[in-house]
């Protein structure tokens, strides 16, 4: 049906290109080009050989955009004046060209017509990387469309030193295959998979999984984890449009192997171990009867599966941070028991809480005075409130609180102080549901960012460099999604007093990534802070700022970034209009 559907998509598009008065309208353009320095691969060799001959080939990203078709893509070392084709001739060389399933496009010898609508990523592959590139090189991408027009992208790739052998396979203990290890974790401190068929982020942590594969040469086409006790049944898998939650998978370096769509199609020659991240929404993994499952399939048509043991935890530590703010500007409470105002404002307490669970009590000591309060009915203390980052009580009637936790969660104390010099510091208590306490002490004085004003507004770069990050928040259009490739990430320091409605990540010439909702040309510019995206769904941010936060910039690379020197401005705008900007330089 899929093959079918390709057919007619094809032909749909020839037959509008029959007309010259929409093939002169529609056109194509090459958003980036870059060399993948750190991929180390030998699918081809020599000439128009399409064996690998042991010599570590070259590989590029070609990224492109627009309504179109292309008929051949060729590269060029203007450097060297060799030159590569998906068409290879006695003038180029194979060019090796990977669709972004990893599926080679011109194995027929030349490149189909390839139609595209909107975008389209492409591995691009030459032989022999050491030799095609002896020295610092300029090269040139040439596309070749239906139309016969031709558009071209530039990148410049430093000199490939000597490189190793392509390292031989490691074998397969006694020739067995399959599954030799499947252990779960526990809940880890990953954020990549949610309730939704894609990677991507919900800010809540990962249940994990160590899964080890020994194959001399297979793909894995597909994977499903089941999770049952006597009473219920969960399942997570790789598989698109099935409406059952995502299963992202990680190798050994770190790769999301996932495509854009949640779906798998990994190559394994030898033993190979990888992490899997499930989101257990349900906790059912929490469950010391539960009984999980993996089964994988290969594209051979093979089946295998193993029954999860459980396995080393991972690093995942509860923690609390606490923040006196002083005299907030809610009364929700007095010195009863009970939830009821009594005309005088509250004192705030600001927690930042990472755990997993649920949270049945919270506790508030003050050192100097000794008084106490907390959520514990019939006990004569008075009561503390709690609310979410949304302002939400936590409180039922009686005062009592069963709030669940998973992950990293900004919550705010609330309770009435009748002292007014001896006051503070304040020791605060919570406790989880699983019997754990987790305690933190806050300062001796309120956090003096209320003292921070309009006039002080700044930002500032606190990253060197951009870097590559194992995120995958952001992509090549304005949707806050996983596209499938890492993020490229940044660091800024924001100080100030007001909302920050928007911000712009720009080079000289203007283009770049912002977080205005329209499409203007520009990428989504995510951000950040902890592990909370703060990004709407359509890219919009307001972010309240009173004094002085730190926050992580995430965008997709279009190529410029990864160059050894640039220059990058970051632009802020505030709800009232102002302006704040600055630049980093590398």
């Amino acid at each position: 049906m899929y093959k079918l559907s390709k057919i007619i998509m094809v032909t749909l598009f020839l037959i509008v290109f029959s007309s010259a008065a929409f093939g002169s309208s529609l056109e194509l353009d090459v958003d980036s080009i870059y060399f993948n320095a750190d991929e180390k691969t030998d699918i081809l060799g020599e000439g128009t050989s399409r064996v690998a001959d042991g010599k570590i080939d070259a590989s590029f990203t070609l990224a492109v955009s627009g309504v179109q078709a292309i008929t051949e893509i060729s590269l060029k070392n203007e450097t060297t004046g060799k030159m590569w084709s998906s068409s290879p001739s006695n003038a180029a060389g194979l060019l090796i060209v990977k669709n972004s399933s990893g599926s080679i496009m011109n194995t027929s010898g030349r490149l189909p017509v390839t139609p595209v609508l909107m975008g389209a990523d492409f591995k691009l592959y030459i032989n022999d990387a050491e030799g095609s590139i002896p020295k610092d090189s300029d090269f040139t991408v040439i596309v070749t469309l239906i139309n016969n027009q031709q558009v071209t992208g530039k990148t410049n790739v430093k000199a490939v030193g000597k490189l190793a052998s392509v390292a031989p396979v490691a074998p397969v203990a006694n020739a067995a295959e399959g599954i030799s290890m499947f252990a779960a974790n526990g809940v880890s401190q990953h954020d990549y998979a949610g309730t939704s068929e894609k990677v991507g982020a919900d800010g809540k942590n990962d249940y994990q999984f160590s899964l080890a594969l020994d194959f001399k040469d297979a793909t894995v086409t597909a994977m499903k984890i089941s999770a049952q006790t006597s009473s219920r049944r969960d399942e997570w898998d790789t598989i698109a449009r099935n409406n059952i939650p995502i299963i992202t998978a990680v190798d050994s370096h770190n790769n999301i192997m996932n495509r854009t769509d949640g779906t798998v199609a990994f190559k394994i020659k030898g033993s190979e171990k990888y992490t899997l991240l499930i989101q257990d929404k349900d906790g059912i993994m929490s469950d010391r009867a539960v009984n999980a499952k993996i089964t994988i399939s290969l594209s051979d048509g093979r089946m295998f599966e193993r029954d999860a043991v459980r396995g080393e935890a991972t690093t995942f530590k509860d923690t609390l941070s606490v923040d006196y703010r002083g005299t907030g500007k809610y009364d929700f409470t007095g010195q009863s028991e009970r939830m009821e105002s009594n005309l005088n404002a509250d004192r705030q307490i600001d927690a930042v809480i990472n755990a997993s669970g649920a949270v049945t009590g919270v506790r508030i000591r003050s050192s100097s005075s000794g008084n106490t309060w907390d959520t514990i009915p019939g006990n004569n203390a008075p009561l503390v409130v709690l609310t979410d980052d949304k302002g939400y009580k936590q409180n039922k009637s009686d005062g009592t609180i069963s709030m669940a936790i998973n992950g990293t969660k900004t919550l705010y104390l609330w309770f009435d102080e009748v002292e007014s010099k001896n006051v503070g510091p304040y020791h605060v208590t919570f406790v989880m549901s699983n019997g754990q306490v987790l305690e933190a002490s806050t300062s001796d004085a309120p956090a003096t960012s209320s003292k921070v004003t309009k006039d002080d507004r700044d930002v500032v770069f606190t990253s060197s460099k951009p870097t590559l990050v194992n995120l995958d928040h952001v992509g090549k259009n304005k949707k806050r999604a996983a596209n499938g490739y890492k993020d490229t990430a940044l660091n800024i320091k924001i100080t100030g007093k007001g909302n920050v409605k928007a911000l712009a990540l720009t080079f000289d010439s203007g283009k770049g990534w912002d977080t205005l909702p329209e499409n203007n040309g520009s990428w989504l510019l995510g951000v950040r802070e902890g592990n909370k995206m703060l990004n709407h769904n359509n890219g919009a941010i307001r972010i309240p700022v009173n004094g002085t936060k730190t926050y992580q910039l995430l965008i997709q690379d279009n190529g410029d970034l990864r160059k050894r020197n640039g220059v990058v401005h970051i632009t802020v705008t505030w709800a009232d209009g102002e302006v704040t900007q600055s630049y980093l330089k590398w």
